[in-house]
């Protein structure tokens, strides 16, 4: 596996790795574009395919649909998160690149949204320590 930080730009958007995504998230094609100047961590298999991408954004504001609300603070959105499991450390992987990111920025949170039907990510997540806090048909972890 190989892991890379690079700009949205020198990422390949026509990968089938994101075709998952695009089902899910319409509009996803336009949200990463836009994101064109930033940085994400991408993972490469042997046959340098993209296997994993995460995306982090450090916020500074208040997050009022979730129970309770979250007062404004700096923090760290996982605003994607997503790996093609095949029983490696990937997600382990990923979760101390979090940290690591957490860390040198000295941001204290980390939240993501996520959909109930994402149950491994869901379980890898809990197991790190996120906790759950409900929100209006999302999850914030």
């Amino acid at each position: 596996m190989s892991l890379r930080y690079q700009q949205f730009k020198n990422i390949p958007l026509s990968s089938i790795f994101f075709d998952s995504l695009r089902n899910d998230y319409i509009g996803f094609d336009a949200w990463f574009n836009k994101k064109s100047d930033q940085y994400a961590f991408v993972s490469y298999d042997k046959s340098l395919d993209i296997d994993g991408f995460l995306y982090l954004k450090i916020e500074n504001e208040t997050i009022e649909d979730t129970e309770p609300k979250l007062p404004q603070k700096r923090r760290i959105k996982l605003g994607t998160f997503k790996i093609d499991a095949h029983d490696t450390k990937m997600g382990q992987r990923f979760i101390r690149k979090i940290i690591d990111f957490a860390i040198f920025h000295n941001v204290d949170e980390i939240y993501v949204t996520i959909f109930d039907k994402h149950k491994s990510l869901i379980n890898l997540l809990e197991n790190c320590g996120y906790l759950c806090h409900v929100a209006c048909r999302k999850n914030y972890w």
